[in-house]
């Protein structure tokens, strides 16, 4: 267990700091093209139909109306597409930085120089199990509670969080307020007289590494065995992923969904919001199931699917439009 209770304050977006146009272009990971000047500087980000002269923003919707959002923009330097820059032409008075992708070489951007500095240590309200084993730059909240579990390295839990024993959590792993990891799954058996008798589930929970959960969502443990969330994936606010589901890497769960019992997920899944995915299913890599959909059969890799009880989206679509 990590020794001491004291803990960091976090620490607000570094606004005021002073960004360059060649800082900027390092930091966003991909070819980069500049039109206009090239000794700008920012300090703070900002929406583009918001932003004033010292802003730094993005545009990544239709070329048709960019001259329009960047040519009246106030910022300083935009990020977008090719296609937009030269929707623009010469309307644009501020610099334009040609990416292949805006909205995520702005979250680089926003990464490198204005987010929040992750929190460290542990507050004195926590409680924490004297044989959890804690790695190194931790964060746990006010009022978690920490069980017998393992964390990897820089892993933040925001307040409120509340890790069951046999919970085994990776590294930068972030989970959000009220969010319970490890609970008893929903397994019974009727007797006789009708009664459901508890299977008593004795499993656990295995959160890989770069794992982001949110607020209010509960993970339960395994029956026998483990449920398992793979390295990078994303589960949003009241989401519910049941006891022995097992999610590949990179695998997105929108707010309200519902992974039943021993269901597989596949390489980079996504699940809607609100959607269900029945007991015992298999979703193959990169399947999407849309907002809403009750999933009752087996998805193949790369399908989409909709409706209630969900279909292939086009044959849902057309479905659709023979109703008039």
């Amino acid at each position: 267990m990590q020794s001491g209770s004291g803990m960091s304050a976090r620490k607000q977006g570094q606004s005021g700091k002073i960004v360059t146009v060649t800082d900027i272009v390092a930091a966003v990971g991909m070819p980069c093209d500049i039109i206009g000047r090239s000794d700008r500087s920012v300090s703070r980000p900002a929406p583009i139909t918001d932003a004033a002269s010292d802003c730094v923003s993005f545009y990544s919707k239709s070329a048709e109306q960019s001259a329009r959002v960047i040519g009246e923009s106030g910022a300083a330097v935009v990020l977008c597409t090719a296609e937009a820059a030269a929707a623009v032409g010469e309307s644009k008075t501020g610099t334009l930085l040609l990416v292949s992708n805006p909205r995520l070489a702005f979250i680089r951007v926003m990464n490198a120089f204005f987010a929040p500095e992750r929190p460290v240590g542990i507050h004195p309200t926590a409680v924490i199990h004297p044989e959890a084993e804690l790695g190194e730059r931790v964060y746990i909240g006010p009022f978690c509670y920490v069980g017998k579990v393992s964390i990897g390295d820089d892993t933040v839990l925001d307040g409120h969080v509340y890790l069951y024993d046999n919970v085994r959590v990776g590294r930068h792993v972030h989970i959000k307020s009220g969010a319970v990891i490890g609970g008893d799954g929903f397994g019974y058996e009727r007797c006789p007289d009708g009664y459901p008798e508890d299977f008593p589930d004795i499993g656990g929970v295995i959160v890989e590494d770069y794992v982001s959960i949110g607020s209010s969502a509960c993970i339960d443990r395994g029956a026998l065995g483990d449920t398992r969330l793979g390295i990078g994936s994303r589960v949003d606010n009241l989401v519910h992923v049941a006891h022995n589901v097992h999610m590949a890497e990179h695998c997105m769960l929108v707010a309200g969904c519902v992974i039943g019992g021993s269901a597989t997920l596949g390489a980079r899944s996504y699940i809607g919001p609100n959607a269900w995915v029945t007991n015992g299913l298999a979703l193959g890599a990169d399947s999407f199931v849309t907002a809403g959909a009750v999933v009752t059969r087996d998805v193949p890799a790369g399908a989409r699917v909709t409706g209630n009880f969900a279909i292939d989206h086009a044959r849902f679509i057309e479905w659709m439009r023979s109703r008039g």
